[in-house]
C-alpha cells in the first residue's frame, strides 16, 4: 500500500516547491499536541499565509498555495511537520521566506526552529520527497501521517 501511495504523491507534486521542516511546541497552555491539534494549528498557519499571499482572492476565490504536509514524530517523541510548499510567482523569495517564519511562529504550537530549503535541482526535489515519505518515524504508518485535510496538491478522487 505504501508503494501505491508514494506513486500517487509523486504524480501529484507541488509546483515550484520549497522544502520546509516546521517544529511544533509539544505543549501549549497545558494542552499536549496530538495529530488533531497539529492539523488545526497547521490549517491556521496555512490560512494566515494564504491571506498574506493572495489577500482578498484567498477569501473570495479560494486561491491557495499548493502544499504537501507530512506529520512525523522524532526519536525523542518530538512532533514536527515536513512540508513541500509552492513558492508564489508574484512574491520574491526574500519577501516570501520571512512570511513563512512569521506566520508559523504566530500560531499556538509553532516553534521557532524552522528549516527552509529552496531545492536547486530536480534531484533535490525528489530527494526531499523520498525523505518525507519514509516509513521510519511514522508510528501510525505513511497513510495516516499525511495531513490530507491541509495538503492541497492532490486532485479530488
Amino acid at each position: 500500500m505504501d508503494d501505491v501511495l508514494r506513486e500517487y504523491v509523486k504524480e501529484n507534486r507541488v509546483r515550484n516547491p520549497i522544502n520546509i521542516t516546521l517544529t511544533e511546541k509539544q505543549v501549549w497552555n497545558g494542552v499536549p499536541i496530538d495529530d488533531i491539534i497539529s492539523e488545526r494549528n497547521f490549517r491556521h498557519f496555512q490560512n494566515v499565509l494564504n491571506r498574506k499571499v493572495f489577500r482578498n482572492s484567498f477569501q473570495r476565490y479560494g486561491k491557495k498555495l499548493q502544499s504537501l504536509i507530512v506529520r512525523e514524530v522524532g526519536g525523542g517523541g518530538r512532533h514536527h511537520l515536513h512540508v513541500i510548499l509552492e513558492t508564489p510567482d508574484r512574491i520574491p523569495l526574500p519577501t516570501f521566506l520571512p512570511m513563512i517564519r512569521e506566520s508559523w511562529v504566530a500560531t499556538n504550537y509553532g516553534y521557532d526552529q524552522i528549516h527552509i530549503e529552496v531545492p536547486q535541482t530536480a534531484e533535490r526535489e525528489r530527494g526531499y520527497l523520498n525523505y518525507i515519505m519514509k516509513r521510519k518515524s511514522k508510528p501510525k504508518g505513511l497513510m495516516d501521517s499525511i495531513d490530507w485535510m491541509n495538503s492541497t496538491c492532490f486532485e479530488p478522487l
